[in-house]
This record gives C-alpha cells, sequence and structure tokens, in this order.
C-alpha cells in the first residue's frame, strides 16, 4: 500500500473529493499523485531523477565491492505476545541474553525503509535518539545506521505501472514494480558493512510501506543474487514494522497496492514463521489510539476513517489514524506490539511526524513538513521505549 500522510504505503486505483490534508494522508493518493507528476514531468522536460542522491549505477547489474560470505546458525525465535502499551503477555523473549558479566556485546546496524515520500531527513532524529537509547536491548550496541537512499522523485517510477494490464487486474509482480526501492536497499546495506564489518548484525526498521517492503527484500522477492544481498541474508536478525499493513483483506473496497500486499503475504518465504526459522525476529508495531469516525466534528477522526474504510471495508475501527490496527500484525511467531498512547504525554499515538511533500521535484532529498512536536508517533519519546528493546 502506498500511502502519503507521513509516510505511506499503497497504490491508488481510486481518488476520493477530500480535502487537500486527508489527499496527503491517503494511501489512494500516491499513483495518482505519481501519475500528474510524470505527466508535468514529460510536458516540460525539465527533470532530472534522482537528482542529489543516488547515482545512475543503482539499477541493473550494480557491482559492489567483493563481500566474503560467512555463514552463521539460524536459530529460532520464540515470540512474546506484547500487550497494548508494551505490557509483556508472556515471559519468553529470545532477543534478550540472559544477564551475565560475560555477555559478549553485540553489534549492531540499523538500516530504515522509508515511508512513501519521506526521505533520509526525515528519520535522522530517531536514529540519532536509537543510537543513545537506554532501552535496546543488554549488551547492544548500535555502531552503524542508514535510511535507504530514496528522494522523493524515486517514487514517480511507481506511475510506468499504472496503464498496464496487471495494474488493472491488481496483479503486478513485486520485483518489476519496486526495484527501485531493492535497489537502494542494497547500497544502504552495502554501506553498513563497508562502515561496520561483514560480522555486523543488522536490523532493518521498516516504516508504513517500508516494512512489507523490508519483509519482501529479506524473503527473497527482490531476485537479487548479490553479494550483498546473500550476506544480508546471513547477517538480518530482526525486522521491526511501524505502522505497517501486513494483510490485503477481501474486504477491502478496493486493492490498494494492486496485488503486491497480496503476493508478499502469499509467499512462504515471507511468511512470519519463514523468516524466524531462518533467525529473523519479526515485531510488528502498531498503534490503536485512533479510532475513526465520520460523524463528529474532529477531522482527525474523519481523516482516520476515511482511510480505515478502503482498507478494511469499515470507518469505525482503530487504528493510528492511517492503518487500521488489524492489519499491522503479521501471524504466529512475530511479536505483536500494540500501543495505544504514549507513556510520557498520554498522548494518541499517530502514523507519522512528517507531511511528505511530493510536489518538491526540485530538491527531492530535502526534508518534509515537520508536524508540531506535540504530534506523537512511532519514534517519538515515551512510544519508542515500547519496541526499542527489540532491536
Amino acid at each position: 500500500m502506498i500511502h502519503s500522510q507521513g509516510g505511506t504505503n499503497c497504490f491508488c486505483a481510486r481518488m476520493l473529493p477530500l480535502p487537500k490534508m486527508i489527499l496527503l494522508r491517503h494511501f489512494s493518493w500516491s499513483l495518482l499523485a505519481a501519475a500528474l507528476c510524470g505527466i508535468l514531468i514529460m510536458r516540460t522536460a525539465a527533470f532530472v531523477p534522482s537528482r542529489g542522491s543516488r547515482s545512475s549505477t543503482c539499477h541493473g547489474n550494480r557491482r559492489y565491492p567483493l563481500l566474503s560470505l560467512s555463514l552463521s546458525s539460524s536459530s529460532t525465535v520464540e515470540s512474546s505476545q506484547v500487550g497494548v502499551n508494551g505490557s509483556y503477555e508472556s515471559s519468553t523473549m529470545a532477543s534478550e541474553p540472559a544477564a551475565s558479566t560475560t555477555t559478549p556485546l553485540k553489534k549492531v546496524a540499523i538500516l530504515l525503509c522509508p515511508a512513501q515520500f519521506c526521505v533520509p531527513a526525515d528519520y535522522s532524529s530517531l536514529l540519532a535518539s536509537i543510537k543513545c537509547s537506554p532501552d535496546l536491548p543488554p549488551n547492544t550496541r548500535v555502531v552503524a545506521s542508514r535510511v535507504a537512499p530514496l528522494p522523493r522523485t524515486e517514487w514517480i517510477k511507481v506511475a510506468k505501472q499504472l496503464p498496464t494490464k496487471r495494474f488493472i487486474d491488481a496483479n503486478l509482480d513485486v520485483q518489476v514494480t519496486l526495484d527501485w526501492y531493492f535497489d537502494a536497499i542494497e547500497e544502504a546495506l552495502a554501506q553498513l558493512f563497508a562502515q561496520a564489518g561483514e560480522d555486523v548484525d543488522i536490523c532493518l526498521i521498516g516504516h508504513s510501506i517500508g516494512g512489507w517492503i523490508a519483509r519482501a527484500y529479506i524473503g527473497g522477492l527482490s531476485g537479487s543474487s548479490t553479494a550483498v544481498h546473500r550476506l544480508a541474508k546471513e547477517r538480518v536478525t530482526s525486522l521491526i514494522t511501524l505502522g505497517t499493513p501486513h494483510i490485503s483483506p477481501s474486504s477491502a473496497v478496493v486493492d490498494q497496492t494492486r496485488g503486491l500486499l497480496r503476493q508478499i503475504a502469499s509467499s512462504p518465504s515471507c511468511s512470519s514463521q519463514s523468516l524466524t526459522d531462518h533467525g529473523i525476529q519479526i515485531t510488528c508495531v502498531a498503534s490503536s489510539g485512533i479510532q475513526g469516525n465520520i460523524f463528529t466534528a474532529e477531522l482527525e477522526q474523519i481523516v482516520a476513517a476515511t482511510s480505515y474504510l478502503p482498507l478494511t471495508g469499515k470507518y469505525n475501527t482503530n487504528g493510528d489514524g492511517i492503518v487500521p490496527t488489524d492489519l499491522a500484525f503479521m501471524e504466529s511467531p512475530a511479536r505483536k506490539v500494540e500501543i495505544q498512547q504514549c507513556q510520557k504525554t498520554k498522548s494518541p499515538v499517530r502514523h507519522a511526524h512528517v507531511l511528505p511533500t511530493p510536489w518538491n521535484l526540485v530538491d527531492g532529498s530535502a526534508a518534509s513538513w515537520s508536524l508540531p512536536e506535540e504530534f506523537v508517533w512511532y519514534g517519538s519519546e515515551g512510544v519508542l521505549s515500547q519496541w526499542l528493546p527489540y532491536v
């Protein structure tokens, strides 16, 4: 699903007559925005793709420095179901080693997969907070971090799928449609391995659409055969998704991912059990703090209802204002963390902290519009501590 608000999640098949703010936050907005931008670009002939970010060598058979592969033993993760606001429902957490003075230091590198139209600059504060947080697992140190280098201009590439039969039939192919995003993931991974060493553990954090794209990558749907991908299969030890829709329900008014999420969810290699069997601990984080409602004067509840309705067929469910809680969890043994409110401010937790600016094609890497500080999201103080122990 590409979504626009704090970043997104869904390819759209239609456009609702909503106010401008709602359109920016609605999954259905993305593809139409990409198409309009593409048309404008073709008419003006003034667009230079991927300005100020990834080089033109990101696609195709890009070469990376030779990376020697080291095999590591896989361990099956035993899931811990986590209740509202991060409270434990069981005492088992395989990701945390038993307290011991002899426990070796665990080196972790973070790769953040961004939401739609969000850029690396939008996550600099989050990565800084993670690195110095006391809520990291015991004996764990974050030695490097990167955001997949995606300027907002890259999302225009989605528009090339609009006139195809596969789009109309809601049968888009993940590898073909998202190759540019997978390239950015591998570019960031290569940088992390070069900086932190090939023995570092990798934690993937996916925000919104970035969560299910990261899931597809480690599940092998990118089709990559590079040395970076082979090494990542050995070194990725955890996947954390923040406000990510993992289910494409039959009750949805329209399949907004046009088959992409359905392909990922139905792929055995992308299942929670398969990833767990390969030593990857999965934690799905979702807010249930905002209920959708169309019979109210509260704009935030109206916006939530317009997002929940096409995704689930229901407008009065709960979620983070963009993604309904029910769709944000993978099946067991994935860990589920449901958050209602910020532990510090008691405010409901929203989908994102920024308002993307997809129309800014002049500087595709410029930071999005920041929302007010009191607008609490998954990376805010008082919320971060509820999922960071699972890095």
